[in-house]
Parts: C-alpha cells; sequence; structure tokens
C-alpha cells in the first residue's frame, strides 16, 4: 500500500514534500544561491550552450537561465499561493453560508451563481478581464480567483449538507447555539479535510494555468521573470537553443508534481473511505 514501513505516513506524502522542500529552498535562497543577476543583459553571451559559467545556459538577451528560473519561482508559487487562498477563503464561507441556508434564496442564488461561472470558459474570462484591465499578474490573478473558488463551495455545501444531519449539530442547536456558533465551530473545522485534499491538487492545476497564461502573455510582463513567461521568451529559439526552456520546465513539472503527491497522502491519510482501504 502506498505507506512507509512505520504506518504512519503514506510515502507519496513523504515524497511529495522532500520534492517541494527542495524547490522552496532553491526559490527561496534564490538571491544567494542564483549566480549572475537574473535581469542583467550580455549581449556577447547569448543564446551560449549549458557550461561553468552557466550551468543552463543563457536566454536570447543573454540572460542567464539558472537565475532567472530561480528568481523566476517566487513569482509564480507566490502568486499561486496567493491565488489558492483567496479562492479558498471565498469558497469555503460560500460553501458553508449555501450549505447552512440549504433551499433558501441564499443557497439558490449561489448556486445560480457557481453554475453560470462554471459554464463559463475560463480562458475567454481572463482575456476579456485583460482586455479591459490591461495585462499584468494582478489582473491575472483577478481572473483567477473569480472562477477558480467555485469548486472549493460545491465541495463545502456537499460537505455541509451531509453533516447537517448527523445527531452532534441536532445537539448544539437544542443546545441553544446560533447560526455562526454552528458554522465556525462544528462546520468549519470538519469541512476542513476534504477541502484541504482539493486545494492541494488544485495548487499544481493553478500553477499549470499560471505558467499557461503568463506563456500568452497574460501574466507575467518582461523582463520579470517568471516561469511560463521565460517558456514564451525561449520557444522562437527551441530547436537553435533548447536548453533555454529546460529550466521553467523542469521546475514547473517537479513542482506539479510535488504538489499531486501532496495530495494524494493527504487523501490516504485524511479521508476516512480511504484510510480504511490500507
Amino acid at each position: 500500500m502506498n505507506r512507509l514501513r512505520n504506518g504512519r505516513y503514506p510515502l507519496s506524502l513523504t515524497a511529495g514534500l522532500v520534492i517541494l522542500g527542495l524547490i522552496a529552498l532553491l526559490v527561496a535562497g534564490a538571491p544567494l544561491l542564483a549566480p549572475h543577476d537574473p535581469l542583467e543583459q550580455k549581449a556577447a553571451e547569448r543564446l551560449e550552450k549549458p557550461s561553468a559559467s552557466h550551468l543552463l545556459g543563457t536566454d536570447r538577451f543573454g540572460r542567464d537561465v539558472l537565475s532567472r528560473t530561480l528568481h523566476g519561482g517566487s513569482m509564480t508559487l507566490g502568486a499561486s499561493v496567493l491565488a489558492l487562498a483567496s479562492a479558498l477563503a471565498i469558497g469555503l464561507l460560500a460553501g458553508l453560508v449555501a450549505g447552512m441556508f440549504h433551499r433558501t434564496w441564499v443557497d439558490v442564488v449561489l448556486m445560480r451563481i457557481i453554475d453560470t461561472l462554471m459554464a463559463f470558459p475560463f480562458m475567454v474570462l481572463a482575456i476579456v478581464i485583460a482586455a479591459l484591465f490591461g495585462t499584468g499578474f494582478i489582473h491575472l490573478l483577478i481572473a483567477i480567483v473569480s472562477v477558480w473558488w467555485v469548486a472549493f463551495a460545491r465541495l463545502t455545501r456537499s460537505v455541509v449538507l451531509q453533516l447537517k444531519s448527523e445527531t452532534s449539530i441536532a445537539a448544539a442547536q437544542v443546545l441553544g447555539a446560533g447560526t455562526t456558533v454552528i458554522l465556525m465551530r462544528e462546520l468549519l473545522p470538519r469541512a476542513m479535510s476534504p477541502v484541504l485534499i482539493l486545494a492541494t491538487f488544485e495548487l499544481g492545476s493553478l500553477i499549470l494555468t499560471l505558467s499557461a497564461l503568463s506563456f500568452l502573455g497574460l501574466g507575467a510582463q518582461p523582463p520579470s521573470p517568471e516561469w511560463g513567461s521565460m517558456l514564451a521568451d525561449g520557444r522562437d529559439h527551441f530547436l537553435q537553443a533548447p536548453h533555454i526552456l529546460l529550466g521553467p520546465t523542469l521546475f514547473i513539472v517537479m513542482t506539479v508534481l510535488a504538489f499531486n503527491l501532496i495530495g494524494e497522502g493527504l487523501r490516504d491519510r485524511l479521508d476516512p473511505y480511504e484510510r480504511a482501504k490500507l
């Protein structure tokens, strides 16, 4: 099974944490570990192949690819975590309220909003926001958060509806607990486990989405280093200097893999149905 020999921690969780810890260490230590200034341009060294002075080579402006990859991680990962935290907070609140006031006008309105956003193509929304307010990471985050919260809201609502039928909730109501107390003390803590599992998987998808939209020019703008924009910057020189794409591609793949492994481990650890299978 997907567990270590001590029977306590899933192997995927341990592997994911190790990979993520290494990536976080490299990104956080970029000011010390990066061998060059990520914005420094050297026309004489453009498109150099990997060497002792440039481990991942240089791009079309002579900038060190490794330095830009390390520094770009803080923007990609920071923006992804910020967007996820915002979407998670909105989704939890909306799901708790919709579940608590099931079959009332509040639930109906929230669910119609959720259905509408889920039916609306996300890429179209991101392009519309970029066209109205301009390109940039802030506007890209607004577009992502405005849609990404619906998955958390639907899951939270379904969990709340299931928990409301339990005797502990009825007992709390009989003892005079108010709606806010029931939401915050009874429903929210018990809804967090499945939502956190989903959030871990969603963070990997969020990183891919941010990178893809930056690749299309809707996110970070030059000369700021960011993994998606670095891929876009190097695509015209792929046949001539494929090493330009190696750094950001490797970091994106490994980061998404780490979060997926962590999500699987948390599911095995926290989900009672998965624990029963082990």
